[in-house]
């Protein structure tokens, strides 16, 4: 592991690994070929459908297949313990699949997760950053995992153009996915890389979007020798132009190359990535708005408050990951991952940020600062283990053994403006801070964690009643804070089909783990860093298949430690609660048509505060009631041709925690269209996306305490896929 460097001058100064050429070879050698993949097109064309790899008969390694109406797969990876079916898994648990991201033009992670009711952002839409908040709790950016490992994913604004699967956990995942870097628990996002599959694959799409932004796709896929037993596949993004966003533009690079081998009785694989965003003129707007009694009128979200010639941002990461899995005998599988990646930052990245006061209100005059950050973090992480199946009379057992470890470290500078006075609603432009250099850099973290665990799910009556258990033990060390604490975390799942394969009962009690704060000035016990504290959750639902629809109900409650402040110090002794229902739905309810998305009611509670003020009261900043449910149609009578429509709702929530101001609910509609055609033999599928269609101007969100998010207005991506 190297250490982070610290440099010297205000530019993007990221010193790329190999990695990167590697991968922008990639992206450029593929689209420099697409002219000769056109002269040679096929006398019979593939399918446009994504290729996917299911191997048989099926194992913890295998891809799931993908369920009727191909938006989501009838499985998903729980970490150490592989994938698991839908209806096996003591979990809600989605996995959105590489042709429903690409019929929705779904660019990047959050795009992908509007289809989620229990997931909302924290961030809003078009921000460098994408967090998250999964059942009323936060999951960063850089709490991502790729095939169930966190620390190797993009940080920052996740692409979804190198990935077959999209997949969320609801609920705390430390068991089985280990602690993420940020120790969030509300749930776990884990992605599953692109693979190259039985055909080959020879596909180019272009997009725009508006304003005028550009770009052009390529994925491209090949099995070699005689068993087909080496693939290949290779995805290259070059995009740039205008956005949606006032004087705004964008540029994305992507290369990523995935490797596989399948030998006799064992396997291998192997991806790396290069991911470069330049953002100029301005990033969306996160008005702070304390001291109202009523939130004023949102404006309009093509708005760039702070712009200017000379603002930027750029983000870069590059990650090298190689897995494999051997089988030792009949029932015995090893398996072992290593991975390392570099995340770097430079420029206006955090979000423009007015200052609205109250004796503005009908002006619309604000103050902010705008600050020039660098940032730069490395993660390498391992991970060894062992699975097998076995019975002890009646008893069937699936054991997992897995040991792992992540080292992050990293630090930053940054250095802001004095207040800038402009306009809400007629912004003038700005001049950009100087650079990084002229800040101090501080290192934040150099940490390792490390962990042990033991999974045992018991299987009775043939399936009918399945039983997990486990334990983790999780050690943290933060080396910059001489820290070092070990904790442990347990597992209880029940899965029951009393009545056969369609109806699934379930519950589970799981734990989640975060590392132990370090208090900061002015506590009196500043210095003092806590022992990993542990989130609890309680969860029972129902699973039932109808014919070609899948739907699950569940009821959860989860119980997470907060710091509270007494006597000038600041104590681990608060809690935060929420109770709460959901119901998801996907597939086919009707020849051609489809469902996917569901609703959710929650109720985040205070119940234990400093010196009792708010106890009993909503927390800020989580809804109770959330929807997101669409429907696509194939028209009957019109080969080839499909709607789709989705309405997302997020209702009333709280700006602050004494819970004296509201922030209103918003309803939004996306619709969208397709036609799959063929040009002579070539297969030919034309897209087009109108998200935010009545352009409502609203709140999207809340990132803080009388800080809240600006939704992104009406917006149009048009998109041509062809198949070589």
């Amino acid at each position: 592991m190297h250490s982070t460097r610290r440099p010297t001058r205000g530019t993007f100064t990221a010193q790329p690994f190999a990695l990167r050429q590697i991968a922008q070879a990639c992206a450029w050698t593929l689209l420099a070929g697409t002219g000769a993949a056109m002269a040679q097109q096929a006398s019979t064309a593939p399918s446009l459908k994504e290729v996917t790899v299911n191997a048989a008969p099926e194992t913890p390694d295998s891809l799931p297949a993908v369920a009727p109406g191909g938006q989501v797969a009838k499985g998903a990876r729980l970490g150490i313990l592989g994938n698991v079916g839908v209806m096996d898994t003591p979990f809600n648990t989605t996995s959105y699949t590489a042709e429903g991201i690409a019929d929705q033009q779904a660019q990047t992670i959050g795009a992908v997760l509007k289809n989620d009711p229990s997931v909302r952002m924290t961030t809003n839409e078009g921000h460098v950053v994408e967090n998250f908040i999964i059942r009323g709790f936060a999951v960063s950016a850089n709490s991502l995992a790729i095939n169930g490992v966190y620390g190797l994913a993009p940080e920052q604004n996740t692409p979804t153009e190198m990935f077959e699967r999209v997949e969320v956990l609801k609920g705390p995942g430390a068991m089985m996915m280990g602690l993420p870097p940020a120790g969030d628990v509300g749930g776990a996002i884990n992605l599953v890389p692109k693979r190259a599959g039985k055909d080959p694959l020879t596909r180019v799409t272009t997009t725009w979007s508006d304003q005028s932004n550009v770009g052009v796709h390529a994925d491209v896929a090949r099995r070699f020798g005689p068993e087909q037993r080496l693939g290949v596949r290779v995805n290259g993004v070059l995009s740039g132009g205008e956005t949606w966003l006032d004087h705004q533009t964008k540029k994305r690079e992507i290369g990523h190359l995935a490797l596989d081998y399948q030998g006799q009785g064992w396997s291998v694989e192997a991806d790396a990535y290069s991911l470069t965003n330049k953002v100029r003129k301005g990033v969306t707007m996160q008005p702070i708005i304390t001291g109202w009694t009523t939130v004023p009128r949102a404006p309009d979200g093509s708005t760039n408050f702070f712009y200017g010639e000379g603002v930027f941002s750029n983000t870069e990461t590059q990650g090298l990951i190689v897995r494999g899995q051997a089988q030792l005998n009949a029932g015995w599988t090893a398996f072992a991952s290593a991975g390392h990646a570099k995340h770097s930052y430079d420029g206006f990245i955090f979000g423009t940020r007015p200052v609205w006061t109250v004796a503005n209100a009908a002006t619309g005059n604000a103050t902010g600062t705008a600050y020039n950050s660098w940032g730069e973090y490395e993660t390498s992480t391992a991970e060894l283990g062992l699975r097998g199946q076995f019975t002890t009379g009646a008893v069937a057992h699936k054991l997992t053994l897995a040991a792992n470890v992540l080292d992050y470290e990293g630090g930053s500078r940054g250095n802001g403006t004095a207040n800038i006075t402009s306009n809400i609603f007629n912004p003038t432009p700005i001049t950009m801070p100087a650079g990084a250099a002229a800040s101090t850099f501080t290192r934040y973290n150099d940490d390792v964690l490390t962990g042990l665990s033991v999974v045992d799910t018991l299987s009775f009556a043939e399936d009918k009643l399945q039983l997990t258990l486990g334990l983790r033990a999780q050690q943290v060390n933060q080396k910059l804070a001489r820290y070092k604490e070990t904790a442990v975390t347990p597992l209880v799942g029940v899965v029951a089909k009393p009545w056969g394969e369609n109806i699934s009962l379930y519950g589970n009690y799981v734990e989640g783990l975060s590392a132990g704060t370090t208090v900061k000035a002015p506590y009196a016990n500043e210095g003092e860093t806590f022992k990993p504290y542990k989130t609890q959750q309680m969860e029972v639902g129902v699973k039932w298949a109808m014919g070609d629809i899948t739907q699950t109900v569940s009821l959860f409650q989860i119980s997470k430690p907060a710091l509270i402040e007494a006597n000038n110090r600041q104590l681990l002794d608060g809690e935060q609660r929420n109770r709460g229902v959901e119901w998801n739905i996907f597939g086919q309810v009707a020849r051609g048509l489809t469902l996917l998305g569901g609703a959710a009611y929650t109720e985040a509670k205070q119940t234990k505060t400093t010196r009792g003020v708010n106890q009993g009261l909503a927390q800020f900043g989580v809804p109770k009631l959330t929807l997101n449910l669409g429907a696509d149609w194939a028209i009957p009578g019109v080969q080839g041709l499909a709607v789709s429509g989705r309405v997302n709702h997020t209702g009333v929530q709280w700006l602050t925690g004494d819970n004296s101001v509201k922030l209103p609910g918003w309803t939004t509609v996306d619709v969208s269209a397709r036609y799959a055609l063929r040009v002579g033999a070539q297969p030919v599928v034309l897209r087009a996306t109108v998200t935010n269609l009545a352009n409502k101007a609203y709140y999207d969100s809340i990132w803080g305490a009388g800080r809240v998010n600006v939704g992104a207005p009406r917006s149009v991506r048009l998109s041509a896929a062809f198949d070589f």
